[in-house]
Parts: structure tokens; C-alpha cells; sequence
């Protein structure tokens, strides 16, 4: 009889949400310098924007989790008894995870399932969550797989970004036009395309006219549509209230989830960084 694990990477910030804890997270490093934490147990998101904008020219730098840790802990299920597990990851285009997942599972006795989510953020969350809660119904891998796919094609997110120094810094946007510091003037409006990669799709000259921007672009998204809002923030709680309340205005029954960018995730998007996003219901 199959018994199945859920695994899931920080970057998805499940740790700021009430989550089941046998769900595992497969936590990344933020490196300053010498310094290495990993990410939410030993550095807070709280506690990371603090310090970046404290020290906004001390750039940290983020690798994802060692694949000796990874061997160990599905050594360990597998020996409790586990016969699969799930590893649902951040965007391949974000970070080298989920190939290198895939290639290490291949010599291990667990059957190893690496689905990539195409995102980060809350609806990789949501998608872990939801695998976790199938599989405690009875649900088989290829069922759990059916509602991940609806997610991962059904979900969008639009970011405000502060600076794109931090994105630019760490090689997450490529392909700019024009020098770096007239970007750096602008607060660009992002969002990830359909494999998650990071895409600029305007360029705004002032932080309100950016935050007024996403909402339009949620709204315009989400006429009529029957969705699970969210807003993920680099501990910025006065974008969360202006972007609440201007959603609130069109759809005043609407539940907002609000939660954090988790500081590996803030490494890249920097101070004040936010994002609503949606995704669309079955």
C-alpha cells in the first residue's frame, strides 16, 4: 500500500501560514558574507527586511538546500515506513531545486515525485496543502497531480517592486533595457509567465501609481471569476492595507489572505516588495 510524504521548499512561505506540520519543508540559505541562515528557523522575514533596509548595500546571496540534507531526510521517511513522497518546488527558472531533486531521487529507494509549481509564494503553498489534504482522503498520485495542474495553470500574481537592484543583483531578470540606473528610478510592475520566469511588464515613476497598477490588473483578472485572493508583502503592512482596501471597494465579500515573501524569496525582490495575486477556483 502506498503511503505518501509531502515535502514542500521555503520559498514558498508556508511557514508564515497554519499549515498541517507533517507537511515537510525543505528550507533554503541566505548568506551574508560569512554568515549562512536558514530560512524562517534561524532568520525571520521580519528580522531579514529589517536588516536589508538597514544595510541596503550589504546584498545577500541564497542557495537552496543541501542535497545531503535532502539524501538524509528521504533516507528517514523511508525507513518510517513512507513509499513515496511528493517535492513540490519553486519555479525551475528560480532556482536549479527542482533538477536537482530530480537527479539525486533517481538512486533512492523512496519514490520520489519532484513537481515543478511554476511559482512561489503562497499558491506553492496552497498546492502543498492541498496535495497533503488529498492524500490524507485517500487520494492516488495521479488525482493529486489533476488538482496541482488546475493551481499551477490557473493562478497569477503581480508585483510592486521597491528597486530591482536586489533582482538584478542576483541574475533573476535579465534582458533590460536601458542602464541600471534608470531602472533603478522606476518601480517596475512584474509578474512570472507561464514557466515562472520573471517578466517586467511596466515601468511606473511613483510607489502608489505601481500599488494602484497590480490591483487593476487583479481586478481586470478576476471580473467574475470565483477566486482565493492573496497578498504576499516584504513586511510592507501599509501596501497590505492600501491593496486590501482598494479590493475591498469592488468586492467587499472577498477573504485576502495576506502573508510574507519569505527572506530567501526578499533576497531577490528586495525591501517593501508586494504582490496580489489570485487563484482561480474549480
Amino acid at each position: 500500500m502506498k503511503k505518501y510524504r509531502v515535502i514542500v521548499c521555503s520559498n514558498s512561505a508556508i511557514d508564515y501560514l497554519d499549515y498541517p506540520k507533517d507537511i515537510d519543508v525543505f528550507r533554503s540559505k541566505i548568506h551574508f558574507g560569512d554568515e549562512s541562515y536558514n530560512d524562517f528557523t534561524e532568520l525571520s522575514a521580519k528580522d531579514f527586511y529589517q536588516r536589508i533596509s538597514e544595510h541596503p548595500n550589504d546584498i545577500p546571496k541564497t542557495s537552496y538546500v543541501s542535497l545531503g540534507y535532502v539524501t538524509e531526510h528521504l533516507e528517514a521517511l523511508q525507513k518510517e515506513g513512507y513509499t513515496d513522497c511528493l517535492v513540490i518546488t519553486i519555479a525551475k527558472p528560480l532556482s536549479g531545486l527542482h533538477d536537482a531533486i530530480k537527479h539525486l531521487s533517481k538512486d533512492m529507494k523512496i519514490k520520489v515525485h519532484v513537481y515543478d509549481s511554476k511559482t512561489l509564494a503562497y499558491p506553492e503553498s496552497h498546492m502543498a496543502i492541498q496535495a497533503y489534504q488529498m492524500f490524507k482522503l485517500g487520494a492516488n498520485l495521479k488525482e493529486v497531480l489533476s488538482v496541482l495542474d488546475f493551481i499551477r495553470d490557473h493562478n497569477k500574481m503581480y508585483f510592486a517592486v521597491d528597486t530591482l537592484l536586489y533582482l538584478v543583483k542576483n541574475g533573476r531578470l535579465s534582458k533590460l533595457s536601458g542602464t541600471l540606473g534608470t531602472f533603478l528610478k522606476i518601480k517596475p510592475v512584474l509578474t512570472l509567465d507561464s514557466e515562472g520566469k520573471v517578466q517586467t511588464l511596466e515601468k511606473i515613476r511613483t510607489t502608489k501609481k505601481s500599488l494602484m497598477r497590480i490591483v487593476e490588473l487583479y481586478l481586470e483578472d478576476t471580473k467574475d471569476k470565483d477566486v482565493i485572493t492573496f497578498i504576499s508583502h516584504a513586511h510592507n503592512d501599509q501596501a497590505v492595507k492600501e491593496i486590501t482596501d482598494m479590493v475591498k471597494k469592488v468586492y467587499p465579500e472577498r477573504e485576502i489572505i495576506s502573508t510574507y515573501l519569505t527572506p530567501v524569496v526578499g533576497a531577490h525582490c528586495g525591501p517593501k516588495a508586494i504582490a496580489i495575486g489570485y487563484i482561480q477556483k474549480q
